[in-house]
């Protein structure tokens, strides 16, 4: 019977010290990614208000006559 090569100790502490080091590397990647996209969400949803916003002013200047006292605050 053949013997089966077998990872001493030493080999295996090695390993998992070895897979602990790359998973705290990759833990760390992900919460640089996640912080990343939650200020892009909340970039986003700035814009989002900002375009709102400007819709309404539209919508409600659209919506009225200027008088010449608006026409001329715009020149201005």
């Amino acid at each position: 019977m053949a013997r089966r090569h077998s990872l001493t100790l030493a080999d295996r502490e090695q390993v998992l010290l070895s897979s602990q080091r790359e998973l705290r590397s990759e833990v760390a990647r992900l919460r640089r990614e996640e912080e990343y996209l939650g200020l892009k969400v909340r970039q986003a949803r700035e814009q989002v208000r900002y375009y709102e916003e400007l819709l309404g002013l539209l919508r409600r200047d659209w919506g009225k006559t200027p008088g010449l006292t608006d026409l001329v605050r715009r020149l201005g």
